[in-house]
């Protein structure tokens, strides 16, 4: 196992119920992928190859709307995006530029999805984690709807095109946790 790999891995949130072992496994799929600020890590559409870790540096998430590119989230060092991709063959459903140089670990789908199909317990305690991460924003998501609706029933006077629009918003803002 490459040590700066396997150390990087030990911070990830997904990672922390695993074994020694169980590190060396991943760490033999994953990559380490270094970014210039500006440049996309993956772009909305894209097909889901893989699950990244920010080692180092700066994401912006953004999606495409009706009125350009909006910024949905900055992920800095710590952070996991992609993590549906492990699961699902669906395409990104949001982009991730560098905002300033990045340094990520990738752990490829198609050789998680290998891991997944053997049994490997490592793939599976990280199935686990992405199922705690995906209750925790399903929890952020539903106060979320919760906030939104409660401003629109207090803007009963509002006209149907405006509340179509706050509608809008909120399926927009719902995207948040899907890139």
């Amino acid at each position: 196992m490459v040590p700066e790999i396997g150390d990087a891995l030990r911070g990830w949130r997904l990672c922390r119920r695993l074994a020694p072992a169980e590190f060396e496994a991943l760490a033999a799929i994953a990559e380490r992928l270094e970014l210039a600020a500006g440049d996309e890590l993956f772009r909305e559409g894209d097909a889901g190859d893989g699950v990244y870790l920010i080692v180092s540096g700066e994401v912006e998430v953004s999606k495409r709307t009706r009125g350009g590119e909006r910024s949905l989230a900055r992920l800095g060092a710590g952070s996991v995006l992609g993590e549906m991709s492990l699961l699902t063959a669906e395409p990104r459903s949001a982009s991730a530029r560098a905002i300033a140089p990045v340094s990520v670990l990738r752990l490829a789908a198609p050789r998680f999805r290998e891991m997944l199909d053997a049994g490997a317990g490592a793939a599976l305690k990280i199935v686990a984690g992405i199922a705690e991460v995906l209750a925790q924003r399903l929890a952020a998501t539903n106060a979320k709807l919760v906030e939104l609706s409660e401003r629109l029933d207090g803007a009963g006077a509002e006209d149907p095109e405006a509340k179509d629009e706050r509608l809008a918003e909120l399926h927009r803002s719902l995207q948040v946790w899907s890139f």
